[in-house]
């Protein structure tokens, strides 16, 4: 039996050092075989990834935004979020896409320059199959070398590289995750449960509008999830349209995992508050706009976009026959 002052000390150490304590064992720890494995205890879950996204700096520069404009502006927080989300897609997704359009314009127009080298190349590769007699293998990695020197000087002269017509999404992108990941905390008080979280909670509360009136629940009318999910797949529809040409199995399967994931945005967003609903849905409503805006030819004009061999100049009309086409051939293939 313990005398009083060993159980003090025993208390002491458990209660200065927790991770210390062992729990007794049944079976020895000598008698253990060499068979039996040692518990590995996993250090990363979804939930610790989810609490770091939280307490990230990116989204608490989101977060201290959204309360700037909204304290600055003395709008209502539903008011607030639709007017900050369309402003951060004018003056940042915009001027991207209008870019972004600029450098596929002129890789568009290096086609007609590209086959005439390309067909340049081939004289001059079998001149030198003659001349060295080179093999079929040796012929071929000439003939590549050269035309990718050739394109790789025409897009240096013509400063449009491909990676820069993927700039939008990697703008893009971050700060949707950071504005998302911003609102969510606000609703549920996270990742610090202080006053001032509780103070926007309660403004959160009774800051919509319509329909959906407190913004830290899910629509209670799922009207935002359903209609989130129309706009991305008129979106991902809008996409597949622009392409003549017979799609390649990886831009079919690409489009199909599009479409599988912007129905299963549906009961995501059912489940999710209000306030991240209608971020997501003013986002989407934006990008369906901005598209369309980007094939009119005047628009394209205005912002001095190079014009293209297969730029049409009734786009709308063009989308409109080609969506027709495709139910009648549903129609005549069911």
């Amino acid at each position: 039996m313990f005398r009083f002052r060993e159980v003090q000390l025993v208390r002491r150490a458990w209660v200065a050092n927790r991770q210390f304590c062992v729990l007794v064992r049944q079976e020895p720890v000598l008698l253990r075989t060499q068979t039996q494995k040692t518990t590995k205890y996993r250090h990363f879950s979804f939930e610790s990834w989810g609490m770091a996204l939280s307490r990230s700096a990116p989204v608490a520069y989101a977060q201290e935004f959204l309360e700037t404009v909204h304290m600055n502006s003395g709008l209502s927080w539903c008011t607030t979020i639709v007017t900050t989300s369309l402003a951060l897609r004018i003056v940042v997704t915009l001027p991207l896409a209008v870019y972004q359009s600029h450098i596929i314009a002129r890789l568009a127009n290096l086609d007609k320059e590209i086959a005439q080298i390309a067909h340049e190349l081939r004289g001059e590769t079998a001149r030198a199959v003659r001349m060295y007699n080179l093999d079929e293998k040796q012929a071929k990695y000439l003939y590549r070398r050269s035309l990718k020197k050739q394109i790789n000087n025409l897009i240096v002269r013509d400063n449009c590289h491909p990676f820069k017509s993927s700039l939008v999404i990697w703008f893009q992108l971050p700060l949707w995750i950071s504005l998302s990941v911003a609102l969510r905390n606000m609703a549920y008080m996270m990742p610090y449960q202080d006053m001032a979280a509780q103070a926007l909670f309660l403004e959160l509360s009774v800051g919509g509008a319509l329909w959906f009136p407190n913004l830290t629940v899910p629509d209670p009318l799922f009207v935002m999830p359903v209609l989130l999910g129309i706009t991305n797949l008129l979106n991902i529809e809008f996409h597949a349209l622009q392409h003549t040409k017979q799609l390649t199995k990886v831009r079919k399967v690409l489009t199909y995992t599009l479409r599988g994931m912007s129905v299963l945005m549906i009961p995501i967003a059912s489940i999710m508050p209000t306030d991240v609903t209608l971020y997501w849905l003013c986002s989407s409503g934006f990008a369906l706009g901005q598209n369309l805006l980007m094939i009119n030819p005047k628009f394209r004009r205005a912002c001095r976009i190079p014009r293209t061999a297969n730029e049409s100049q009734t786009p709308f009309r063009d989308l409109s026959d080609r969506l027709k086409k495709r139910f009648e051939f549903n129609k005549t293939g069911t």
